[in-house]
């Protein structure tokens, strides 16, 4: 495929879209929000952090020369 032509008249441009009956199209309206009656959730149930016995460990040394 290649460019045989630049079409920059308006005039003529307008003609061409009328013609395919692009000339017209009219903006369809935004979408509804279906979540506009729904309130913030947060799940406390589950923590995110992988579980783990480090948070156990305690270093005795290091807590007696502080």
């Amino acid at each position: 495929m290649r460019i045989i032509a630049f079409i920059e008249d308006p005039d003529i441009i307008k003609k061409i879209l009328k013609h395919l009956d692009l000339w017209d199209v009219k903006a369809r309206p935004p979408p509804k929000n279906s979540s506009e009656n729904l309130e913030p959730f947060t799940d406390y149930s589950q923590s995110q952090i992988l579980p783990s016995e480090d948070y156990l460990y305690c270093n005795v040394e290091y807590a007696e020369a502080g």
